[in-house]
């Protein structure tokens, strides 16, 4: 047992840097395409800055997938932090918080790869401007809907167990919540046609990202959360 209570707490650490290293990712790729057009821009406006900024993309192609990887290996190292102190549910809460982690970073691969292939000069020079709103529209979609959603699922079930267990300071639970639901909105009022809205593409990855950066630091500094969670729980029980 106290073997796997020490490769949990390292699991749980390497996490925790992981979580450090995907904030710093996405905070570095939101600042480079905050100039981006939107989906509610022209084509002409697309079709502008993909072509100036071929760079830029060819970057991010490979920073934001270095993101993704970074963000599983936080919600790995999480779920071993939360898993035991969700007990009362049988890790429901602590599993559906990296299942929607694992939904988030798979919908924004293929969101980015719809807004990546834009900065290729073989489709950006040959594509209609159907084609380039259509690819446009997609990555937003994709974004505001399927990933802003999961996300905040993800940030929702981490903080019900952390509310619950006190596992970790319970200010972050709370962020969390609020974070969740902002997020929530913010894609709704983006799909409803308003790219700025409450809040822009920029904010949204700001907002997870503050969440998660405080939740690393916490399984960084964290060395008997667990432990300490696994021996009430089985006082408790005896």
């Amino acid at each position: 047992v106290d073997g796997e209570g020490i490769m949990g707490r390292s699991w749980m650490k390497v996490g925790g840097w992981a979580g450090v290293g995907a904030f710093v990712s996405l905070m570095t790729g939101s600042l480079m395409i905050l100039s981006a057009p939107q989906f509610s821009d022209s084509v002409a406006v697309h079709r502008t800055w993909f072509g100036e900024n071929e760079t830029t993309i060819a970057f991010l192609t490979w920073l934001l997938p270095l993101a993704y990887v970074l963000i599983l290996l936080f919600a790995s190292g999480l779920r071993s932090m939360l898993g035991p102190a969700d007990n009362d549910n049988q890790g429901l809460w602590s599993r559906f918080s990296f299942a929607a982690a694992v939904m988030m970073v798979s919908s924004a691969a293929v969101g980015w790869a719809f807004w990546a292939v834009l900065g290729l000069d073989d489709v950006l020079g040959v594509a209609s401007d159907e084609t380039v709103r259509t690819l446009s529209a997609l990555f937003t979609v994709i974004f505001s809907a399927i990933v802003s959603t999961a996300q905040a699922a993800f940030m929702f079930g981490a903080s019900v167990v952390i509310l619950r267990s006190k596992v970790m300071a319970r200010w972050i639970g709370i962020l969390g919540l609020a974070t969740a639901v902002l997020i929530v909105l913010a894609s709704l009022w983006r799909l409803s046609g308003d790219p700025e809205g409450l809040m822009n593409p920029t904010e949204m990855p700001l907002a997870f990202g503050i969440w998660m950066l405080a939740v690393a630091i916490t399984m960084i500094r964290s060395n008997n959360a667990t432990s300490s969670t696994q021996e009430t729980s089985q006082t408790d029980h005896t």
